[in-house]
């Protein structure tokens, strides 16, 4: 969501060369499909985007990301659909013995760089998945949508395909019910995407593996759940960019047809299968460009509106070798930068070690896998599960401490990562405690009922980078 496009205005004829160059190249992929390894890299690779909100004083929303973007002037940092919001792009790394070493001293300088320009403008910056104390009126669209025309490119073509406003509605402890004609609902969430590269021979069994894994994570890493004063999903995030950003019309959405943003549609024998799905979705941006054909401008750009949350990537690396990657999209921002770190490593290790585990990852009925992605979400650590050996039903918290935690480690040392034990140790004690930031940001708020209060102490734990398991009320 961060480059701009360069059109004000599409025409019928943009929409119908768009499709046309991008059905060629999607024939153009599936003769790269068809040459396999020996044009892949067979490298892992690493990378994240975080996304940071923006706050005042008063810890309330905070619209000045131009003025810090502009200080920085770096590629490292751009912009979010919100302008309280901006985004920190990291390096990427190789996923060998040094890879959480690098990662660590890069989040941590990119971090501090981006604190010290915030801090020109009496600003700070803080790590939630759910801001609590974002207000209606933050969704101002004239006044706190980012000055990018793609966000508004968005919002009219969302309107043109659904004909109706934006709602959502979902439960938690509580009702969560709003109606917007943009997208800025949207910016309720804020996100940490982990990119993970990996090679061609195994690119299936990793996407099944990242949708187990995401199962997990969802629980473990919550940290959504009150939204605008409500108690909802424990990852309330899920519920909100679906709902915010879907572009189906009534009659399709009775028709059952599949959301614009979604967990998966099936299992694949092919990520081929994953990219003849984006037929199934209209395009949003007719960026028609007269481009080679390799490039893949037009695939790439469809391919990047619709939101899975697990999304497959074909790029390029900088030695000219095609590279596939995951983009693993389901993970909420915060609650400290240790967590973070420790988020990235159990998806990571724990997809790594699914696969080198071999386990048989469509034992589990699919139906059942995602209906357990939803359960999750709403509900977060607290949650049974069906796990992937037996696709039997158990505690996660359970199963995390005892195969959980057992297969990331045996993924880490894959990877030559024997010196994660910080990383473990904080893995087994937040699941131990059952606190994760959603656990916590529900206790203190039944606590004290203080939107104010649960933003000073939470502000306080995550500067201090203390991870929240440890945090008191």
């Amino acid at each position: 969501m961060g480059s701009e496009i360069s059109n004000r205005i599409f025409t019928k004829e943009d929409f119908i060369a768009f499709k046309k160059a991008w059905l060629k190249e999607l024939e153009y992929v599936k003769t790269l499909f068809a040459k396999g390894s020996e044009i892949f890299s067979d490298k892992y690779r690493i990378g994240y985007e975080l996304e940071v909100c923006i706050l005042n004083s008063a810890n309330l929303p905070y619209p000045v990301n131009n003025k810090i973007l502009d200080d920085l002037n770096s590629p490292h940092f751009t912009n979010e659909l919100a302008k309280y919001d901006l985004e920190i792009n990291g390096n990427v790394f190789e996923l060998d013995a040094d890879a959480p070493q690098n990662l660590e001293k890069d989040i941590l300088s990119l971090w501090r760089e981006a604190v010290a320009s915030a801090g020109k403008f009496n600003a700070e910056l803080g790590l939630f998945g759910v801001l609590p104390s974002l207000k209606l009126e933050h969704f101002n669209k004239t006044l706190y949508q980012s000055d990018m025309h793609r966000y508004t490119l968005v919002s009219q073509r969302m309107k043109e395909l659904r004909h109706e406003s934006v709602k959502l509605l979902f439960h938690g402890e509580d009702e969560v019910s709003l109606q917007k004609d943009d997208v800025m609902l949207e910016a309720l969430g804020t996100s940490l995407q982990v990119h993970l590269q990996i090679p061609f021979d195994e690119a299936v069994d990793y996407y099944h593996a990242a949708l187990l894994a995401s199962v997990v994570l969802l629980g473990f890493g919550a940290n959504s759940p009150l939204v605008l004063g409500k108690r909802a999903w424990h990852e309330s995030r899920i519920a909100i960019f679906e709902q915010s950003v879907d572009t189906r019309d009534k009659l399709s959405r009775e028709h059952g047809d599949e959301k614009r943003v979604h967990f998966a549609h099936g299992y694949i024998d092919s990520w081929l299968d994953l990219f003849e799905q984006n037929k199934m979705f209209k395009i949003i941006f007719a960026d028609a460009k007269n481009k080679p054909t390799s490039d893949l401008h037009h695939f790439n750009l469809h391919n990047g509106t619709i939101w899975r949350w697990i999304r497959p990537i074909l790029d390029r690396d900088k030695d000219g070798k095609h590279t596939l990657r995951l983009e693993l999209r389901i993970l909420p921002s915060g609650p400290s930068l240790i967590d973070t770190q420790s988020n990235i490593w159990f998806f990571i290790g724990l997809i790594q070690g699914l696969i080198k585990a071999k386990i048989d990852l469509r034992k589990i009925p699919f139906e059942t896998l995602k209906d357990d992605f939803y359960t999750v979400a709403r509900t977060g650590l607290e949650t049974e599960f069906h796990e992937p050996v037996n696709a039997r039903k158990v505690s996660l918290k359970s199963w995390i401490l005892s195969d959980g935690l057992a297969l990331t480690k045996m993924g880490l040392s894959s990877f030559g990562i024997d010196n994660a034990e910080a990383f473990l140790d904080i893995i087994e004690q937040r699941t131990a405690s059952g606190q994760n930031g959603a656990a916590w940001q529900l206790a203190h708020f039944k606590k004290f009922n203080s939107i104010p209060k649960l933003m000073e102490d939470y502000m306080k734990n995550s500067n201090q980078n203390i991870p929240v398991h440890r945090w008191s009320l």
